[in-house]
């Protein structure tokens, strides 16, 4: 481990949720808070890049760890960076950064910039996490804030599905750590818990751990039937804040981290019938997010149904499947959180997101127009974005064995270009509505909003015409997964 690494782990955790303490307590200044907040997120995002490009470039990441002894019974510290997650730092940090600096400076009190600093070092922390109970730890406390948004959204059906979300994905992570550290130590491993240990020993563990640990995974992306806690937020929760929570990769990540690497034989075992859960969800997510009039919740669904993508080309447990799901569910956060924070940018000057009171703002808001249509063609998939080269591999997944499930994706495709063009359409093109208020002061996205949303679109572009480094650090992950024996043996450690 070199020694930039050594300090750049844990400080790319430790250091926003050390600055959500300070901005929450100790500073009482809205514009102050505003300022460390951003600045934080600023120096977490450029380490976050500098780790990528050190060694994210190459062709076979180096994974790099810091590790130590036990620190309370069966935890264990062990943090690093690697194939599976060097992309995810850096974006997640800029997905943080572009909701601070997009969000008014009305609405970025000390709360609510606290609230997205600590959702950065959580899911920060969760994606270098080694170690069972970190992850864990971390996962759990990802949706806290999101919770607390929930309380403050004055719904009480939200708060109820968010409080059962909580509670369900907390009860089977102890329930998962409690077999797995039992196992661990009956088999004389020193760090039981540890997954790169226990995925290099002969150690079995009870497939019940994982299909623990696969609920979550699959409660975390939204998939049918349990979305409706996500869905709800997107609509009713207070939107800056939440969205960093609700749009993240860590479900699909958690499935790829845990799931696949140490419960081969599961994996094989519900391959078809997450092909087929996939596949509904998607064309679940898409047929709702069609019938939708308002611009969050439409944005919800259809999150929805890109999850249902990722989810099915996982399934499919082959190189071309893992790869295209791995790269769809890191394009649907940039996205899918592009399109939120215009549709936040949208309620922040009209007061609503009600497609039915808008109308006509291309007029006063070009750039906003503009940011929302590009994101949509990137979103579903348009030649030259990220995701036109993650459906294509999702696609020749699937065609190995699942033709049906391609051509409901290839339907999916179309449904979703539909719904978010017809979004286009209602809130920015024609005339204003009749029944719409005074938009008259309308204005168009400033300074860092703008530069926030052209970084999105650039990112997307640049990711679609050289996808080869996006595809390369996840390689070793990929040819890992994609040698499952047909005795349920992986063949070769993940790297």
């Amino acid at each position: 481990m070199s020694g930039f690494f050594g300090v750049a782990i844990p400080l790319l955790w430790v250091l926003p949720l050390v600055a959500a303490f300070v901005v929450q307590f100790m500073i009482r200044e809205t514009r102050r808070q505003r300022q460390v907040a951003i600045v934080v997120a600023g120096a977490v995002f450029a380490i976050a890049l500098a780790m990528f490009a050190i060694n994210g470039w190459l062709e076979d990441f180096a994974r790099d760890d810091v590790e130590s002894g036990a620190v309370f019974m069966s935890l264990h510290f062990h943090m690093a960076v690697d194939g599976l997650n060097a992309m995810l730092l850096p974006m997640t940090a800029a997905v943080a950064l572009a909701t601070l600096i997009s969000t008014p400076r009305s609405d970025l009190r000390g709360n609510t910039a606290a609230r997205i600093l600590a959702i950065e070092g959580t899911l920060l922390a969760s994606f270098m996490a080694l170690d069972a109970a970190l992850l864990s730890l971390f996962w759990v406390a990802s949706m806290m804030p999101l919770w607390q948004d929930s309380r403050r959204s004055h719904s009480r059906p939200l708060h109820v599905v968010m409080t059962l979300s909580i509670v369900a994905t907390a009860g089977a992570l102890l329930a998962a750590l409690i077999l797995m550290a039992q196992q661990g130590a009956a088999a004389g491993l020193a760090a039981p818990l540890d997954l790169l240990a226990i995925a290099r020993s002969n150690v079995v563990i009870t497939p019940l751990v994982g299909w623990l640990f696969l609920f979550v995974g699959l409660l975390r992306m939204g998939i049918f039937p349990a979305h409706l806690w996500l869905t709800a937020s997107a609509w009713r929760a207070p939107g800056y804040s939440a969205m960093p929570a609700l749009f993240t990769s860590l479900g699909s990540f958690g499935l790829a981290r845990v799931v696949m690497p140490l419960f081969p034989g599961l994996c094989q075992d519900v391959s078809a019938p997450l092909v087929i859960i996939g596949a509904i969800t998607a064309l679940y997510g898409a047929l709702l997010a069609i019938g939708q009039y308002d611009l969050r919740r439409l944005i919800g669904y259809f999150w929805v149904s890109q999850m249902g993508l990722v989810l099915t080309g996982l399934a499919t447990l082959n190189a071309p499947g893992v790869a295209g799901g791995l790269l769809q569910a890191m394009s649907s956060v940039v996205e899918v959180s592009g399109l939120m924070l215009i549709a936040l940018e949208v309620e922040a000057r009209a007061g609503t997101t009600d497609m039915r009171l808008l109308g006509g703002l291309v007029r006063r808001a070009p750039r906003m127009a503009t940011g929302f249509f590009l994101l949509s063609a990137a979103a579903v998939g348009f030649p030259g974005t990220i995701s036109f080269v993650a459906e294509d591999l999702a696609i020749q997944g699937l065609l190995h064995q699942h033709e049906v499930a391609a051509g409901v994706l290839l339907v999916v495709t179309a449904l979703n270009g539909i719904t978010l063009f017809k979004a286009f359409k209602q809130t920015f093109l024609g005339p204003g509505s009749q029944h719409a208020k005074d938009l008259r002061s309308f204005e168009d996205l400033r300074g860092w909003e703008y530069r926030a949303s052209v970084a999105m679109m650039v990112t997307l572009l640049v990711g679609g015409f050289m996808p080869q480094p996006l595809l390369g650090v996840r390689a070793g992950v990929v040819d890992a997964l994609k040698q499952i024996s047909h005795d349920g043996v992986v063949r070769e450690d993940m790297r």
